[in-house]
């Protein structure tokens, strides 16, 4: 390992990790500016209290925080939703309902592992102002797009609700604040437990054998909506805290019908989502046969969380990961033939006509064409064998017999052809060839 090694969790992104990231990029705002999200960037930098503010201070164990120059406690943001809030919650004179959507680079103090890191990006899209099942309705149906977007098309939206979670806990007789909490981060671990841990840890919370029993009856129903609804009501559930959870999923099913939303969504009690601002709907999307590297975008209600930051205003959103779009797209082989860089290197065959190459360098650029000239003061070889090996698939060759004939010569480095071409006939082909990468 080299000295200069990044730090663990960290990773760098090469022109062809970026060109993957800018081509998911532009096809997630294309879809959530056509629901109406507006893009926004909140700071990356938050006041370390306004992190704590609904989390409490134990999450200092969990993101990048610090003191400033002045002393301040600040911290690295966790996700982009806590951000977004607060921003809301500061403009009473936004009309509501307001909608937003960014991408963007946020921190976590993870263990890192397979598809986790310690600095990661996100995609986001948030509905403040409704209280509407069709406001979580839009949401899931803006991430299902998402997916349809960048050709994901075998998934699965598992939703579920906290209330309807912490009603039937309350209700098993976990009703202590504390215990009550780590029951849910129990169940949000479940997928990435065995069965034996998972018992392992509902027995530390000295839990008995019928409501371990219980627990395990409730987080194995997992169904189409209509059928995992039925089932769920013959937990017993239809009291307190568990029936206001059942009546907002029957809400939100009716509403996912009127975006055509069927069999993509399934109902999945196992679903509790970990951070602690959701307080209803809650969803997980995953790529079918890609279930290891975990959720693709999830979300939920959070009508709480503006109300810490002084405006009550409910809330709900959807959020996905850009490095695990990225995993499960390589994996399908689903990305289009992307340009991590220059489309043509310009070549000169002396230095008598460098200025002449400099100058069509500029040509193409004008036209829209990634261009690159010699900066090194190679041979005409040396210039050929830099623009192969840095992935260039062309090079334009200007000499002086070009020049005399009126002509360029245009080689396909991948081919191994050239052919000789006017400078006009050349520009329209590599404009044509420019349009030919996926963008």
């Amino acid at each position: 390992m080299t000295r200069f090694a990044v730090p663990r969790g960290m990773r760098d992104l090469w022109p062809e990790d970026w060109a993957k990231m800018d081509w998911m990029g532009r096809r997630i705002l294309d879809v959530l500016i056509g629901y109406g999200f507006k893009p926004v960037e909140p700071s990356k930098i938050e006041l370390l209290e306004t992190l704590e503010a609904k989390s409490g201070p134990s999450i200092k164990e969990e993101i990048y925080w610090f003191e400033d120059k002045a002393g301040r406690p600040l911290g690295l943001r966790f996700d982009l939703t806590v951000g977004l809030a607060r921003m809301v919650a500061g403009r009473p004179d936004l009309p509501l309902p307001a909608k937003f959507c960014a991408i963007s680079d946020m921190w976590r103090y993870d263990e890192p592992q397979f598809a986790r890191y310690r600095h990661f990006w996100q995609w986001d899209a948030e509905i403040f102002g409704s209280e509407l099942a069709e406001a979580d309705a839009e949401v899931i149906s803006a991430g299902i797009d998402v997916l349809r977007a960048v050709g994901i098309v075998n998934f699965e939206v598992r939703i579920s609700d906290r209330k309807l979670a912490e009603g039937f806990l309350r209700g098993m007789g976990i009703g202590d604040p504390a215990r009550l909490g780590e029951a849910i981060r129990i169940l949000d671990k479940r997928g990435k437990l065995s069965r034996g841990e998972f018992l392992g840890e509902l027995r530390s919370l000295g839990l008995d054998d019928r409501q371990i029993e219980g627990i395990l009856d409730f987080v194995s129903i997992k169904a189409p909506l209509e059928e995992g609804l039925s089932r769920a009501r013959g937990l017993g559930l239809e009291r307190g805290m568990a029936e206001e959870g059942l009546k907002e999923l029957e809400g939100l099913a009716d509403a996912l019908r009127g975006f055509g939303i069927g069999q993509e969504a399934v109902l999945d009690l196992s679903v509790v989502r970990g951070l602690d601002y959701y307080d209803g709907i809650v969803f997980e999307a995953y790529d079918r046969g890609g279930e290891d590297i975990g959720a693709i975008f999830g979300g939920g209600r959070y009508d709480g969380l503006c109300g810490i930051y002084g405006r009550n205003v409910p809330g709900t959103g959807l959020a996905g990961g850009m490095e695990r779009m990225m995993l499960s797209l390589e994996r399908s082989a689903l990305f289009p033939k992307l340009r991590s860089g220059p489309l043509v290197f310009v070549a000169s065959a002396n230095e008598a006509v460098r200025k002449e190459a400099i100058r069509m360098a500029q040509r193409l650029r004008a036209k829209g064409i990634p261009a690159e000239f010699d900066l090194k003061g190679r041979s005409l070889r040396g210039q050929m064998e830099y623009a192969a090996g840095s992935g260039m698939p062309y090079a334009l060759i200007i000499g002086p017999r070009e020049l005399e004939k009126g002509v360029v010569k245009l080689r396909d480095l991948g081919a191994r052809s050239e052919e000789e071409l006017s400078a006009e006939d050349c520009l329209k082909k590599l404009s044509d060839l420019a349009r030919s990468f996926a963008r």
